[in-house]
C-alpha cells in the first residue's frame, strides 16, 4: 500500500454506538493503510471517557485521543482532526455509522484512481439522497459483499456528498482548507465544502462498491430546535450555492447511482453459511440481536428470518433486517 488513511471520530456521548462503531473500523480494515485514528471527545459522560481509555491502551500509537475542555460542537471537532492529520487522505467517520470489510481500502483504492477525486462516500442505510434500505433478511454486512462483487470499483459523480463516511483527500484539504464553522454542530457543512472544492477543481464521487450502517437519528435529532438548525443551514448553503446545486442535481438525476443499483442488483440464488430464525417465543430480543450484532461485525454470515412481531418492530441497534416468514412458505 502506498498511501495511508487518518480515521477522525468526533464523539459526543452515545457509549453503545461509539463501541460498534470503534469495533468495526478495527474489524474490518486492513492495518497497513491506517494512519492515526484521532478520537475526539466533546466533554462526553464518563462512562464514555472510561471507555475510550481501554481502546487507547488496547491500540496504542494507532489512536490518539484528543479531550476538549469546552464542548465545541460536531464541525470544529472534524477541523480539529483535519488540521492534526498528516496522511493522503482522511475519513471523517460519525459514532453512528459502522464500517464494513474493507470500507475504508476500497474507498482509497477508488479515489487514487484520479488525483482530481477530492471527496468520496459510499452508500449506506440511511444517506439521504444516497440511502439504500437493507433488503428483509440480509445484514449490512451482506450488502456490502453483493455490492462488491457487482459494482467493483464503480463510481459516480455526486450531488451531495454525505458526511457520516466521508472520504477527503490530502491535496484537497491542502487547497480547499476546512469546513465553515457558521454551521456549528453539523448539517450541511460537507455539501457546502464539496461545491468548494467543486470550485477549486476537485471532484465529488460516490462509491456504490461500498455499502455501510448508518443511523442518522443519533448525530442529528429529530427536536424542534435541530429541525430548526437544518433550515438555517440549508438557508445558507441555498444563498450560496443554490444554482450550482440545482444544475448539479438536472446532471445527477440523469445518472443516479441508486436508480442504477435498482436497476442492476441481483439478489438471486444468494448463499449463507448460516440461517438463524427467531422464534416467537423468543423474549429478550435485545440480548439476541445484540449478540447478532457483534457477530455481523466479525463477519458471520448469516441469514435472518422471524415470526416475531417484538424483533420486527424492534427500534434499538439492529444492524440488519430479519425477514418475516409469515409472508412466506419455507
Amino acid at each position: 500500500m502506498k498511501y495511508k488513511v487518518d480515521i477522525i471520530i468526533p464523539i459526543y456521548n452515545s457509549l453503545e454506538w461509539l463501541k460498534l462503531c470503534i469495533k468495526a473500523l478495527f474489524t474490518n480494515t486492513n492495518y497497513d493503510i491506517l494512519g492515526k485514528v484521532y478520537l475526539i471527545d466533546d466533554c462526553s459522560e464518563k462512562n464514555v471517557i472510561d471507555f475510550l481509555k481501554i481502546i487507547q491502551r488496547k491500540y496504542g500509537d494507532m489512536v490518539e485521543v484528543i479531550r476538549n475542555k469546552k464542548n465545541q460542537g460536531f464541525v470544529k471537532n472534524c477541523n480539529k482532526g483535519m488540521k492534526i492529520s498528516k496522511n493522503d487522505f482522511v475519513l471523517l467517520l460519525n459514532t453512528d455509522c459502522i464500517l464494513s470489510k474493507n470500507a475504508i481500502e476500497k474507498m482509497a483504492n477508488n479515489m487514487s484512481k484520479d488525483k482530481k477525486i477530492g471527496l468520496m462516500c459510499p452508500i449506506s442505510s440511511v444517506a439521504a439522497n444516497l440511502s439504500y434500505s437493507i433488503p428483509e433478511g440480509l445484514s449490512f454486512m451482506k450488502v456490502n459483499e453483493i455490492f462488491e462483487s457487482q459494482f467493483k470499483g464503480k463510481i459516480f459523480d455526486a450531488c451531495t456528498v454525505v458526511g457520516n463516511c466521508l472520504m477527503i483527500s490530502r491535496d484537497c484539504i491542502n487547497k480547499v482548507g476546512y469546513f465553515d464553522e457558521i454551521y456549528e454542530k453539523g448539517y450541511t457543512e460537507e455539501t457546502d465544502y464539496q461545491f468548494k472544492a467543486l470550485k477549486k477543481g476537485f471532484k465529488a464521487k460516490v462509491t456504490i462498491d461500498t455499502y455501510v450502517y448508518h443511523e442518522c437519528r443519533v448525530s442529528f435529532g429529530e427536536s424542534k430546535k435541530q429541525l430548526d438548525i437544518r433550515a438555517k443551514h440549508l438557508e445558507i448553503f441555498f444563498n450560496r450555492y443554490g444554482k450550482d446545486y440545482n444544475r448539479l442535481m438536472e446532471k445527477y438525476q440523469k445518472n443516479n447511482p441508486i436508480d442504477y443499483i435498482n436497476k442492476n442488483i441481483n439478489y438471486n440464488n444468494l448463499k449463507f453459511k448460516n440461517i438463524y430464525e427467531f422464534k416467537k417465543k423468543d423474549k429478550n430480543i435485545q440480548n439476541l440481536v445484540n449478540y447478532f450484532n457483534q457477530l455481523i461485525i466479525d463477519g458471520f454470515d448469516i441469514q435472518f428470518l422471524t415470526k416475531n412481531k417484538k424483533l420486527l418492530n424492534y427500534n434499538g441497534i439492529i444492524l440488519f433486517n430479519p425477514k418475516d416468514v409469515r409472508k412466506f412458505k419455507l
